[in-house]
């Protein structure tokens, strides 16, 4: 898969912000707590080695579970000790564990997550450490310099299994997904049938930043800035009254009744018992929801297909957010071979690629792609096309800000569902999220 081309183009604008300013539930039963353990304890017992997960769900937690009891009892150096976390409750735990010294040696982060911690210095920079891990020259180039535009040139994390972002669609109530943005209008007022509780789309109303970003850019077809957020003079473009229009016409889906009345409370779970229990025909979220759909509608009922283009033939899909590995900063004296060693291992094409298999995610170790399995995945084949095509372009959102996670977790929830109640105007809310940007890009350029 050669993904420099686009990888290359959301570096960038990263860089080119940089220049400005020159001119799921968890399944584990152990309580997390770090030991700092990767020093030799002297008594011939096992290292012990706490890894804790970002985003548990049954899928995932079943994989590991197994891999670390494989692990543990076919060697006698170390113990890894797993634990997992809703992503919801994620952030909190971990912010816990940073202010109590509480940390784990090795933690998965969300890649919006990475810019928040870096910042508190609770993550260890591992460029001087890439040769401790075996497999490091198979990550995808392209993906570790994302990863280093957040750190601002530095490497705080190892990239692996993304999503990519794709539409759902039950294959026994319509024939094909709908490959334009109007298209997909008509099939909402023409499949709407509120009084069956039967409707086309499933609207995400609880953190729907991916799913309503592509939607805004492609709409507006970015106001021909190729994805980013920022004008050519660096001023974020939300404002411009074409977004404002976008919004509003996506809010109607809900305003008219073309969307269950849940929607507006609806997180990804809602919109994918909806799809799954029939009541909607078509969703639009990431890979690795695929394992879920297979579950609740059987295989053969469903498929996948590219995300929505506008008139002019682009689609537009949040830039591509790798999940990272980083090991956590326990201090100048600390030992981190075990921490390293482990992520040696979790990022082999071996492991990475038997989790990416389950989850239906896309690998960052390319030697993965050499697996039969992935070869044989029509998903995975398209996925790799949005790679080479001309027409899809990456929304290249702000990660590098310490704030925007918090903004896409909370404010464009609060402010999406405002304006779908008709609590706050689009152009409103548009201006809004336009001003906090500027603000924590301002705020960002002056600490550089």
């Amino acid at each position: 898969m050669n993904m420099k081309r686009i990888a290359a183009a959301a570096l960038s604008v990263v860089m080119a912000a940089g220049a400005l300013a020159g001119c799921g539930s968890s399944s584990s039963a152990s309580t997390a707590a770090s030991t700092g353990s990767t020093s030799a304890t002297g008594t011939g017992e096992k290292q012990t080695l706490e890894f804790w997960y970002h985003s548990g769900d049954p899928v995932t937690d079943a994989y590991f579970e197994d891999y670390f009891t494989e692990l543990n009892a076919s060697q006698d150096q170390y113990e890894v000790k797993y634990t997992s976390f809703n992503f919801a409750d994620f952030q909190e735990k971990f912010q816990m564990a940073v202010m109590t010294d509480t940390m784990p040696d090795v933690v998965s982060l969300g890649f919006s997550n990475v810019a928040t911690f870096v910042a508190q210095d609770s993550i260890l920079p591992l460029d001087d450490y890439t040769d401790q891990i075996s497999e490091f020259d198979k990550i995808d180039e392209g993906l570790l310099e994302g990863m280093r535009s957040i750190g601002n040139g530095t490497l705080y994390g190892v990239p692996f299994a993304y999503n990519q972002e794709v539409a759902w669609y039950n294959t026994t109530k319509i024939e094909k997904a709908p490959e334009t943005q109007s298209e997909f209008l008509e099939m909402c007022e023409e499949y709407a049938d509120p009084a069956n509780s039967s409707y086309f789309y499933s609207l995400r109303g609880v953190r729907p930043y991916d799913s309503l970003v592509a939607w805004l850019w492609t709409y507006t077809d970015g106001l021909g800035y190729g994805g980013s957020w920022f004008d050519d003079e660096g001023k974020c473009i939300l404002s411009d009254p074409a977004f404002a229009e976008a919004l509003d016409t996506y809010a109607n889906i809900y305003k008219n009744n073309w969307v269950s009345g849940d929607s507006v409370n609806n997180n990804f779970d809602q919109i994918v018992a909806e799809f799954g229990a029939g009541v909607s025909a078509y969703i639009v979220h990431n890979s690795s929801s695929e394992p879920t759909h297979l579950q609740n509608l059987g295989e053969g009922n469903f498929a996948a297909a590219r995300v929505l283009a506008n008139d002019q033939g682009h689609y537009f899909a949040s830039g591509l957010q790798p999940n990272v590995y980083c090991v956590t900063n326990q201090g100048e004296d600390a030992d981190y071979t075990g921490a390293l060693w482990l992520i040696s291992l979790l990022t082999s094409a071996e492991v990475e690629g038997g989790l990416c298999e389950q989850l239906g995610r896309v690998p960052c170790n390319t030697a993965v792609e050499e697996q039969d399995w992935y070869a044989n995945d029509t998903e995975m084949q398209l996925y790799a096309s949005y790679l080479t095509d001309d027409n899809y372009y990456q929304i290249n959102n702000p990660y590098w800000l310490p704030e925007f996670s918090g903004f896409i977790t909370d404010d464009m929830t609060a402010d999406f569902q405002a304006v779908l109640l008709g609590e706050m105007t689009a152009q409103d809310c548009c201006n809004k999220w336009a001003q906090a940007i500027d603000e924590y890009q301002a705020e960002y350029e002056a600490s550089l």
